[in-house]
């Protein structure tokens, strides 16, 4: 479509009122767009003029003379097939001559109309039918386009400035604007199910006990007191709860706090089990209170609740680590004649009920909660280990036996670890055979309590050893942790690097029992951790003199296996360097803390400031001072402001005695 609907004159005059005409929209475009002076083609007749209201920014004047009145402002739709807004310009063009007369007021756009449109506005598509006058309106957007473009690219923006008014809306968090997803988030956000609240409330009541929190188990107790206002839990969810909030207030020794938890949940419906009658059990002896243990223990009797394995075994290791140990043993005895008299019943009973068809979900006959197991004897030997007691332990073997229970590594790692540390050698000896005769190899714990014991007690006998003796006493352990297919980890070799280097006098260092260790940990493909390499740093500047050379080679080696290192390293780089006089590499060292995202202690700084202040090296005393007071890009961003102490005063303090001198240099 090529031909011109609009005159000259028309044009210029619609150019002219532009600003105007923004502002009304589509409102009577013909008679806008119409020049007082406008002649219209032979054989067409224009539509009739529509009234203006009173509103009318313009203020121009009809034909007549007479102030015409504004038209009433309407918005640009955001989508023209969205109770689009009918002008008569519009409804010329796209409908038929024969379509009557339609009321100016909102209604939306016939579907034929619409399907019209886009059809017209395709690419290459069909004309759209001659306008029933000689005139047609504008396009606000580009007055030289053609009619059938113009809509197209009105429909194009108006969808894009929806688009655009969505995202702002929803970015502002308005909820007109929200997507749909958003919506659907919206609506599920509060919306917590019972699972993720009990998981929730049991995982901030441990977390409060770790931090020995009482107000915050509290707070804990009266929001779960609110959400069972709330939320309709189950029993067994109340019950874990319940449990909960009854050990962490005995944990806390807060046994009345946990005396109001009990007669809460007794008052709310629910039944003590063996559950909770053991987490009662278990904080009478956490408070070391044996008259409330055995009340508790009685009490539970008294219920006809039974107890199960698990509450025999804190009721035994609650009486003996109470320093009731005889009354202690004598429960375990009455466990097992317990369990006796009681598998003795249920298989009389058994034998005299009629045979029916047992359901295949119920327990066996002889199945019962309370039959002897391992536990109590280990919660026994555990308690009888605190008080010193290493003589009644051994026994408590053969009631295991009694019972058909054949003692594990476990138990053995149990007896083992009191017996290496006081250097019982005749004691550890026959453990050991204990151990062969039950076919129990020893495990990576075992090993751990081995070298514990052998390395890191002065009672041992490795400290009578020779150097040469000691490096083959520590290969052939960890030659026999090889053969025994335990993997040896970097814990291991943390604690046989302990034991060498950090004997109570530092002269007993054994430099080729480290240098071997390390090459069995570079032949096992395990590199050192910070905690070895400050261990060897700390040996070479300790020697007299200090062995620079040795650090050197450490920090070449450190930057080929490029470890995260932690502070401690570094520091101990620049307190050793600061004690020889290495200004040039105490500073580099000081620099590389803050490179690798870490923030010395102020004792460290304190080192580097004596060390600048004794060198008389005053530029570098200044940029010290200057690089800890900027903490947005200084030595000090990732520290702590309130870190440091007296430590941190006695800085400023230095300091301040070399004012002075600093300001010379300025």
């Amino acid at each position: 479509m090529t031909a011109s609907f609009v005159c000259q004159q028309c044009r210029q005059h619609f150019l002219q009122r532009r600003k105007s005409i923004r502002g009304i929209g589509f409102v009577s475009l013909s008679q806008l767009f119409r020049h007082p002076n406008h002649n219209p083609a032979p054989g067409r007749k224009d539509p009739e003029p529509r009234a203006l209201s009173i509103n009318d920014r313009s203020g121009d004047v009809d034909d007549g003379g007479t102030k015409s009145r504004p038209a009433q402002r309407q918005r640009l739709p955001l989508k023209a097939h969205r109770s689009t807004p009918r002008d008569p310009a519009l409804e010329t063009l796209f409908s038929s001559q024969q379509e009557e007369q339609r009321d100016s007021t909102q209604t939306s756009f016939p579907e034929s109309h619409i399907k019209q449109i886009l059809q017209y506005s395709k690419p290459g598509g069909k004309d759209p039918p001659a306008p029933a006058h000689h005139e047609q309106p504008f396009d606000p957007l580009d007055v030289k386009d053609n009619p059938e473009n113009t809509v197209a690219r009105l429909c194009q923006r108006a969808e894009q400035l929806e688009k655009s008014i969505n995202i702002i809306g929803s970015l502002l968090g308005h909820p007109s604007y929200a997507t749909s997803s958003q919506r659907q988030h919206a609506a599920g956000k509060g919306h917590i199910s019972k699972a993720e609240t009990v998981t929730k409330i049991i995982k901030n009541i441990e977390g409060a006990v770790q931090r020995y929190d009482v107000r915050q188990v509290g707070v804990q107790w009266q929001k779960y007191q609110r959400t069972l206002a709330q939320v309709d839990l189950n029993q067994q969810s109340r019950e874990a709860i319940y449990i909960h909030f009854l050990s962490a207030y005995f944990t806390l020794s807060r046994g009345e706090k946990a005396v109001g938890v009990w007669n809460h949940m007794v008052e709310a419906g629910i039944t003590p089990n063996q559950r909770h009658w053991n987490a009662m059990l278990k904080g009478c002896f956490k408070t070391q209170d044996a008259t409330s243990l055995q009340q508790v223990w009685n009490n539970m009797t008294a219920s006809g609740t039974a107890p199960d394995i698990a509450c025999w075994t804190s009721y035994i290791h609650g009486l003996i680590i109470c320093g009731k140990w005889e009354r202690g043993l004598q429960a375990l005895d009455d466990l097992g004649a317990t369990w006796k008299a009681a598998s003795k019943k249920r298989r009389l009973q058994a034998q005299t009920a009629p045979q029916t068809a047992q359901p295949q979900s119920s327990p066996p006959v002889d199945y019962d909660p309370s039959k002897p197991s391992l536990a109590p004897v280990q919660a026994a030997i555990t308690a009888l280990t605190a008080l010193q007691r290493h003589e009644l332990c051994l026994p408590l073997l053969n009631w295991a036996k009694a019972y058909l229970l054949t003692p594990t590594t476990e138990i053995f790692n149990v007896l083992l670890r009191p017996a290496v540390r006081r250097g019982d050698t005749a004691h550890t000896a026959r453990i050991f055979a204990l151990m062969k005769a039950n076919n129990c190899p020893a495990d990576e714990v075992t090993y751990m309590i081995l070298l514990n014991g052998h390395m890191l007690n002065t009672n041992s006998s490795y400290t009578q050893l020779s150097p040469q003796e000691q490096r083959d006493s520590i290969m052939r352990i960890l030659d026999d942790m090889t053969a025994s297919n335990i993997a040896i980890d970097l814990r291991t070799y943390s604690t046989i690097m302990q034991g060498i280097m950090t004997p109570p006098d530092t002269r007993d260092v054994n430099e080729n029992a480290a240098q071997a260790v390390l090459q069995h940990m570079a032949q096992n493909n395990v590199n050192p951790d910070s905690y070895i390499y400050h261990m060897l740093v700390t040996y070479h500047f300790a020697r007299d003199p200090p062995n620079v050379r040795a650090v050197e080679d450490l920090w070449a080696r450190i930057k080929i296996e490029r470890p995260n290192l932690q502070s401690i390293v570094y520091e101990k780089m620049v307190e050793g360097f600061a004690k020889v006089g290495e200004v040039e590499k105490m500073m580099f060292f000081l620099r590389r803390l803050a490179k690798e995202g870490k923030s010395p202690r102020w004792l460290c700084l304190k080192d580097v400031l004596d060390t600048l202040i004794e060198e008389e090296d005053w530029e570098l005393v200044k940029e010290l001072v200057e690089d800890v007071r900027d903490t947005k890009n200084g030595l000090m961003r990732y520290a702590d402001e309130k870190s440091g102490g007296v430590t941190r005063e006695a800085f400023w303090e230095r300091l301040n005695d070399v004012k002075g001198r600093i300001e010379e240099v300025d």
